[in-house]
C-alpha cells in the first residue's frame, strides 16, 4: 500500500521533472538523461537544493543551454539567459572524459577544459555537478551515449 501511495504521489508531482520540452539537440540530450534520474528520491533532493537557481551549460564549439531550477523541477532552455547563477564552459571531450571517469572535475580546470564564470558560487557548481554526472555516468553504462556523441 505504501508503495502505491508513493508511486500516485510521485505520479501527481508534476514539478518533479524537465517541465518542458527543449527544441534543441543538447536540450533533449540533457532531458534523456536528467529525466529518468528524477525519479529516484536522492536526485530529487539535489534538485530541490538547487531551487531558483540558474547554471548555463556551454559546450564549446557548440551552443549554451540554461537550466533553470525552480519549484523542484527543472527547464531546459536553449540560449544563454542574461542573468545566471554560473556559467560553465566545458570542452566535449573533457564532458566526455568527466562521465567516463578518466578526467576529473579539478584536472578539466587545471587543464583549462572546464570554465567557470562566477566561481563564487563553488557550492552551485558542486551541487550541479552531483547532478549531472551520476546521470551521464549511468547513461554511460547503456550505448546511448556513443550515439549521442557520435550526433554531436
Amino acid at each position: 500500500m505504501q508503495y502505491i501511495i508513493k508511486n500516485f504521489y510521485r505520479f501527481l508531482n508534476i514539478g518533479m521533472s524537465i517541465s518542458n520540452i527543449p527544441s534543441d539537440v543538447l536540450g533533449l540530450a540533457l532531458q534523456n538523461l536528467l529525466a529518468p534520474l528524477l525519479e529516484e528520491d536522492k536526485f530529487q533532493d539535489r534538485v530541490k537544493k538547487l531551487d531558483e537557481r540558474i547554471v548555463v551549460l556551454e559546450l564549446e564549439d557548440i551552443y549554451p543551454v540554461s537550466l533553470v531550477f525552480k519549484e523542484g523541477g527543472i527547464v531546459i532552455e536553449y540560449g544563454e539567459r542574461p542573468k545566471y547563477n554560473v556559467k560553465i564552459s566545458i570542452t566535449l571531450d573533457a564532458f566526455v572524459g568527466i562521465a567516463e571517469g578518466k578526467v576529473s572535475l579539478i584536472g578539466a580546470v587545471l587543464r583549462r577544459k572546464l570554465k567557470i564564470k562566477k566561481l563564487y558560487h563553488l557550492f552551485t557548481v558542486f551541487k550541479f555537478y552531483r547532478i549531472l554526472f551520476p546521470a551521464i555516468q549511468k547513461a554511460n553504462e547503456q550505448p546511448i551515449l556513443e550515439d549521442l556523441i557520435n550526433i554531436l
